[in-house]
């Protein structure tokens, strides 16, 4: 997932001809690095600077960040350059893009494939259910491996998840999951929800679906 840096500061009284250089070599290390996508910068009336940088994803920003050269010169703007500078990482959750009468939107909301998760679920939609997984998605709980011990509780493709589903279906016509709370990130979202089945005590649990694309491509189900 791509995320956006947005890094305001303003500069120290006569410093601006030698921040400028050091900022244009600094520009032309970061252009080399892996996950690098673009940076622009601008400049208000009142001297405050704005600086937005865009980079594939979050585990390239990291290498960016430890990179020795990119540290050094972090010490050097705190030490020289700025006189205050904030500093806010944006994961890209939903964006828009127009150009020539081309309208484009997307999403990485993962809030939205838990509610959609729990809908399909409630309405017994095997269908809708899997379509919300990758192909090659695993499905992991201690339940499976209760039933199935040579799985060691994991399944594997969409096929395998529907056999479990339709099998947990027909055995328990009540089951029924009740929502508690969803906590959504950029790139996994938390789903706790109450387990209910007739003639059963109601049962706690926390399932973690890690989505990539838009499509959950692991799940994983932990009893409380």
């Amino acid at each position: 997932m791509k995320h956006v840096i947005v890094f305001r500061s303003r500069l120290r009284d006569g410093i601006e001809t030698e921040y400028g250089a050091h900022a244009g070599k600094i520009y032309e290390l970061a252009i080399k690095q892996p996950g690098f996508v673009d940076a622009k910068d601008f400049v208000a009336d009142d001297g405050e600077r704005l600086a937005l940088i865009e980079w594939a994803s979050s585990p390239e920003l990291d290498a960016w960040r430890e990179l020795g050269e990119h540290r050094a010169a972090q010490e050097r703007g705190r030490s020289h350059y700025y006189a205050e500078y904030s500093l806010q990482i944006c994961p890209e959750l939903r964006g828009s893009k127009f150009r020539a009468g081309n309208h484009e939107r997307w999403s990485n909301d993962t809030r939205p494939i838990a509610e959609r998760w729990l809908a399909c679920f409630e309405a017994r939609d095997l269908d809708g259910l899997l379509a919300l997984y990758a192909d090659d998605a695993t499905h992991t709980s201690p339940k499976i491996r209760v039933r199935h011990p040579e799985t060691g509780g994991k399944l594997v493709g969409k096929a395998a998840m529907r056999a479990w589903w339709q099998d947990s279906f027909d055995r328990l016509p009540s089951l029924r999951y009740i929502s508690t709370s969803i906590t959504a990130g950029a790139d996994s979202v938390l789903l706790e929800y109450v387990r209910r089945v007739d003639g059963e005590a109601d049962s706690p649990i926390a399932e973690v679906f890690d989505v990539r694309n838009g499509c959950i491509t692991a799940s994983r189900v932990f009893h409380g």
